[in-house]
């Protein structure tokens, strides 16, 4: 990857936590830039966290990348889903922080799991795990394709929008004290939030197509309009925080999963999808039992336990 800068001049470390986001229009290169990002991350001896990818498991590409040769890769699959292939597979109520970080490459690919609610929800319990790095040696970088998954994956746990908000900014604004880069994408400018544009360290824009970017039009005073519609994938225009500016170009990346591709039969993985897990629902003066309570529940009284006993253990009633 090379970067021209036009105005002023910025260093990306790849040994530093930062937060990124990708702005341009469908089949522009946006996720190819991110996974350009995570390549440099792996090279310097960092990890990946792919969480969110398009609904053909656009990111399962990593598995035929030449990183998973000498690297330890986890698949993180629904706990209503069967997954059979040559990786380690996990489900996501069972999988913990310990996990992630003893793994260089960790995937949450959408095949993966019975329906985007599902998804949504595994992605919000991913995003706790790392709520709680409290150090850091090695940093993780984690991938969210589409920047407004991962405010609908809190809106799954909160049920309030301000709530699901408020911990989608407080997980980027704290993200470099757990030692998290986060490179997001995103199709719209102003579909996300200004307070989450706000901690970003850099926007890179691809080919915008009919899309404008009114807040920062200045930048048409530094490169020709004409440019940046026309834009090749592996080129983009990237803007600091610091308001440099700059031209770059990055390598195609040969493994990158191709639109028609079925990559689950490309890299022989067999997924069985039973049927959905229902999670607890607060009703304001209760809260709904959810399957895997349930069972829990079923295992420990069929295991001798009295039901008081149960209560106090599950904090129920």
């Amino acid at each position: 990857m090379k970067i021209a800068w036009i105005r002023g001049r910025y260093r990306i470390s790849f040994d530093r936590p930062w937060t990124c986001m990708v702005l341009g229009a469908r089949g522009t290169g946006k996720s190819s830039l991110l996974e350009t990002f995570g390549c440099y991350f792996l090279n310097h001896n960092h990890k990946l966290l792919d969480i969110f990818g398009s609904r053909d498991g656009e990111n399962l590409a990593w598995l035929r990348s030449p990183y998973v040769k000498d690297r330890k890769v986890l698949l993180i699959k629904g706990d209503n889903t069967d997954v059979d292939c040559s990786w380690p597979v996990k489900s996501v109520s069972s999988v913990t922080l310990h996990d992630i970080e003893s793994h260089d490459i960790t995937i949450s690919s959408a095949p993966l799991y019975s329906d985007p609610d599902t998804e949504f929800q595994a992605v919000a319990k991913l995003t706790d795990l790392v709520y709680r790095r409290l150090s850091w040696k090695r940093i993780i970088y984690m991938i969210c394709r589409e920047a407004s998954n991962l405010y609908y994956s809190r809106l799954k746990v909160t049920r309030s929008q301000q709530l699901a908000k408020a911990q989608e900014i407080y997980l980027l604004r704290e993200s470099r004290h757990m030692g998290l880069a986060v490179g997001l994408d995103t199709l719209k400018f102003t579909s996300i939030d200004l307070d989450v544009r706000a901690v970003c360290d850099f926007h890179a824009f691809k080919a915008l197509g009919l899309l404008r970017v009114p807040e920062i039009k200045w930048i048409f005073g530094f490169i020709d309009p004409k440019i940046v519609p026309n834009l090749k994938p592996n080129e983009f225009v990237i803007l600091t925080r610091t308001s440099a500016l700059g031209l770059g170009v990055f390598k195609a990346i040969p493994w990158h999963k191709q639109e028609k591709e079925n990559i689950l039969r490309q890299l022989g993985i067999k997924v069985e999808h039973g049927e959905s897990i229902k999670e607890a629902e607060d009703k304001g003066t209760f809260k709904t039992v959810s399957d895997m309570e349930h069972a829990e529940i079923i295992m420990a009284y069929a295991g001798g336990q009295s039901m008081k006993r149960i209560s106090e253990h599950m904090g129920r009633s």
